[in-house]
């Protein structure tokens, strides 16, 4: 490590405590965190050894010396918090998905390219070696073309409500999808063309999310096109009742020449490979991912080279994830 960088956690939620062990595990100084919850931030900073606490993101981000927010915050603060740190001369790490609407994005880019700083989004699943693997796997034509990958999320209601908030982080369309839209654009190796779905609200009515105005569609079947010909489809929940063990399959990707199955975009795990009637089970190596990208980030800094993930691939996930949405409006299908 040639600079130890000083960094401002913004949000002290669960995401949060991932950063800042990562950033302290690469030798990194966290030197504040920011939550409006004062006692939780207390909490996270007395645990840590974090000498500042804000309830304030702009008083964090005032402070000269910070070199790096890393922001954890909910997804409708993602824009402010992102425009006000570039203009601090803040390089960001920002959590995934980057806003709720485009135009929060491209405003967000703007204030990064007018600073001159580096931005990067937290899709640090897609370094998993299950990615790479099937990846590798798909452009070595071992499974032949077309493929199909189909993916599950089926979860209970979340404990972090504001997931189901349609003013907030959008449900599981727009707040976790992203993940495996991107896996299925690494492996095929092209882009999404269009998007079927059709979905609602399974939670509706749910004591827990009645404070909610506005809720988020939470359950949903999604079909996209790629320009390869390749099929992602994906069926999504988060409306099944709390306490529920049922849970979704795993990631399975197959053509006319075999197929595997396992959950790919995890930092540990197995896949099965499926050639004619032969089958082989394939570990995978544990990779810290949020260590991996956060190297990643500071590489760039320092070299001046590409955002791990920027604001191109972040807009695309983005559009996908709202074209989902239209579609299940719709009832139509959407052209990207």
């Amino acid at each position: 490590m040639s600079k130890k960088m000083n960094v401002a956690i913004i949000g002290t939620g669960a995401r949060g405590d991932k950063h800042i062990q990562a950033w302290q595990k690469l030798g990194h100084n966290v030197v504040s965190v920011t939550d409006i919850d004062s006692a939780r931030a207390m909490d996270v900073a007395r645990q840590y050894g974090i000498g500042q606490i804000y309830t304030d993101y702009k008083e964090a981000l005032d402070d000269a010396d910070v070199h790096i927010a890393s922001v954890c915050v909910p997804l409708a603060f993602h824009a402010p918090v992102t425009i006000y740190a570039a203009k601090q001369g803040k390089h960001i790490y920002c959590e995934k998905p980057v806003s709720r609407h485009l135009s929060e994005s491209y405003a967000m880019e703007e204030a990064v390219r007018e600073a001159g700083v580096k931005f990067c989004l937290g899709f640090q699943r897609n370094l998993s070696q299950g990615v790479k693997q099937l990846a590798e796997w798909a452009q070595s034509g071992l499974f032949g073309r077309p493929l199909v990958f189909s993916s599950e999320l089926l979860q209970e209601i979340r404990p972090k409500r504001t997931m189901h908030d349609a003013n907030g982080n959008m449900g599981p369309i727009v707040d976790t999808c992203c993940h495996d839209f991107l896996m299925w654009q690494t492996v095929f190796q092209s882009k999404p063309k269009t998007v079927y779905a059709r979905g609602g609200i399974l939670a509706n009515g749910a004591p827990e999310l009645a404070h909610i105005s506005q809720l988020a569609v939470d359950t949903a079947t999604i079909i996209v096109e790629f320009e390869s010909g390749d099929i992602g489809q994906m069926t999504v929940s988060w409306g099944l009742p709390p306490g529920i063990r049922f849970k979704g399959n795993p990631d399975r990707v197959f053509g006319p020449r075999g197929g595997a199955i396992g959950k790919a975009n995890t930092g540990a795990g197995r896949l099965t490979l499926y050639e004619g009637n032969q089958s082989q089970e394939i570990a995978l190596e544990f990779h810290d991912l949020l260590v991996e990208q956060f190297e990643m980030f500071i590489a760039a800094i320092e070299h001046g080279g590409p955002d791990p993930i920027g604001f191109a691939t972040s807009n695309e996930m983005l559009r996908l994830s709202l074209a989902v949405l239209e579609s299940i409006e719709t009832g139509k299908v959407v052209n990207l």
